[in-house]
């Protein structure tokens, strides 16, 4: 639906994003867990960290956040992602932290701050991060055994992205808006 300036409102996110290499090796990991778990893989060069999503904001207010989040202030820190997982309430196959940093959690709560002060809602379910491979997955009954192989992949958080989602008959895209470097 347009906004008061005619413009679709943007459908967006705050997210870690994968180096090339980085991309490979969880795109690969989504491989073999799809052997598991059947189901549709995702797009590798759609998978991403989500931190914080957000959801339609008007296009009017795109800059104002992007300029505002310049002012985020967070240490990089490393992942290790090691847990294969399905959640059977939305058919979704990940990977995920055994382990998550407390610099993770900062981060995200630093963004969801900022989104607070200026009166940006966002979703406030509690952070849990996951890397999304499989949707429509296949996951176990709770009588079965679930067993996912993973070899676990270090991500080094260097920065994180803004990121608009944009619909398509082929699915969605992602278009990095901008890029927030980590200290």
């Amino acid at each position: 639906m347009p906004d008061r300036q005619g413009l679709k409102p943007a459908r967006i996110f705050l997210a870690l994003w994968p180096d090339t290499a980085l991309r490979t090796r969880l795109a690969t990991a989504g491989g073999k867990l799809h052997q598991s778990l059947d189901g549709r893989p995702t797009r590798p060069d759609t998978i991403h960290l989500t931190l914080v999503f957000i959801g339609n904001l008007a296009r009017s207010r795109l800059i104002e956040l992007g300029q505002a989040l310049h002012s985020v202030s967070a240490a990089g820190f490393g992942t290790v992602f090691d847990q294969a997982e399905c959640w059977r309430h939305n058919r979704i196959g990940f990977l995920a932290p055994s382990q998550p940093p407390e610099a993770l959690f900062r981060l995200v709560s630093m963004l969801e701050a900022q989104l607070d002060q200026m009166a940006i809602p966002f979703d406030r379910r509690p952070y849990m991060p996951h890397i999304t491979l499989i949707r429509q997955a296949h996951c176990p009954s709770e009588n079965q055994a679930a067993e996912f192989d993973c070899e676990p992949i270090k991500w080094p958080a260097k920065d994180f992205v803004l990121v608009e989602s944009v619909a398509s008959p082929a699915g969605a895209s992602y278009r990095i808006v901008e890029r927030y470097p980590l200290l």
